[in-house]
């Protein structure tokens, strides 16, 4: 009953106007408004560098939107840097709208965790900004490389939605990454480097709130194919006379088993299914041996990606695909064994099985 009183008269005094209740966001108007699409961080002297990006918007130039606008700061914190950029400008700039966090290397190998930490706590900021590292330069360079051109926001968001199929990497949101390293003190997020605009490549692999290393080639690939996102991938094959197939990968399912020595955790077995169209080639699918080399020469490749990430991950000590928990999930009665044994699972050893399945992704005599 009481706090029923209590909202009662809050109600009545803003009725009477007496009183200032700030209950709710000042309104302003959106013309007055620079609504920031992608945040950056970057270590500096004072302490951070913050650089913040709006979209192209619409009814202008390049395309029909309007220019990027970029504003950047210094500071001892990223509060500072946000607050400084508000205080100024003729705009009130609003960052509720960010949906990308680009955090520059420098940053990233001293102290990855305050921008994620940063996004966890603002009022405005969101769980579902996309993460990404700068690889070999800053996130400022990144965004002001990006304006050039259409917005930073334009191209991440164009890559994520699979536009960009050549380097492809996985989005990642803040809280995915800050889930797994509350989880298993271990994440990874795409890479960026700035090549005449952004281009994904590969991962960076986060352990304990600093950048650990880097996921590339058929480490990245491994990675997709343990996550089930390796369906932008084509795999290039010799054909038994001499020729060449190209193979879309469309799907790929895993699990990861404990393998144990009596009560001695000694291994991890991981077993993969990959499912692939022959995109390209005069492979005769309808001859059995045909279609068990091209299956032969797939599972070579993909196991040799596979390999290369689980073996990044034991080299850094990283766990960052969480397979004390995969393993966990296929031996719930051996689970407390697992996690008493799992600070050596950088020395288990690794049986890799994978199998193929590879069909004409289309087939005019069916």
């Amino acid at each position: 009953m009481k706090w029923k009183i209590a909202a009662a008269a809050v109600c009545t005094a803003a009725l009477c106007g007496c009183g200032r209740f700030d209950l709710l966001p000042y309104a302003r108007e959106l013309d007055g408004m620079a609504l920031m699409r992608t945040l950056g961080v970057d270590a500096a002297e004072e302490g951070v560098a913050v650089t913040a990006s709006s979209g192209t918007g619409s009814g202008g130039e390049n395309g029909g939107g309007r220019e990027a606008e970029v504003s950047g700061r210094s500071a001892g914190s990223i509060s500072a840097c946000v607050l400084d950029m508000q205080a100024e400008g003729a705009s009130y700039v609003y960052f509720g709208h960010v949906g990308q966090l680009l955090v520059g290397e420098s940053m990233a190998w001293e102290r990855a965790s305050e921008p994620l930490e940063y996004v966890l706590r603002d009022v405005e900021m969101r769980l579902d900004t996309q993460l990404y590292i700068v690889k070999g330069g800053s996130a400022g360079e990144a965004i002001r490389s990006a304006a050039e051109g259409s917005s930073a926001a334009d191209q991440l968001e164009a890559m994520a939605d699979g536009a960009g199929m050549s380097g492809w990497s996985m989005p990642r949101s803040v809280g995915d990454v800050l889930a797994d390293l509350e989880r298993c003190g271990a994440s990874f997020a795409p890479a960026l480097t700035v090549q005449e605009g952004l281009k994904m490549d590969g991962y960076a692999i986060l352990k304990d709130g600093r950048l650990a290393g880097w996921a590339e080639e058929d480490a990245a690939e491994g990675i997709h194919l343990l996550t089930g996102q390796a369906d932008a991938d084509v795999v290039e094959v010799e054909l038994p006379d001499g020729g060449k197939a190209a193979l879309r990968v469309v799907g790929a399912q895993s699990r990861t088993r404990a393998v144990f020595q009596g009560e001695e955790l000694k291994g991890l077995q991981v077993l993969c299914r990959v499912d692939a169209n022959l995109a390209e080639g005069d492979a005769e699918l309808r001859n059995r041996e045909t279609l068990e080399e091209l299956e032969k020469r797939l599972v070579e490749v993909e196991t040799r990606r596979i390999r290369e990430a689980l073996v990044l991950g034991q080299s850094l000590d990283a766990d960052f695909l969480d397979l004390q928990s995969a393993a966990g999930i296929t031996r719930p009665w051996r689970w407390r064994e697992i996690q008493e044994q799992w600070e050596k699972w950088s020395e288990l050893e690794l049986n890799i099985e994978v199998q193929a399945h590879v069909e004409r992704s289309y087939d005019a005599e069916r």
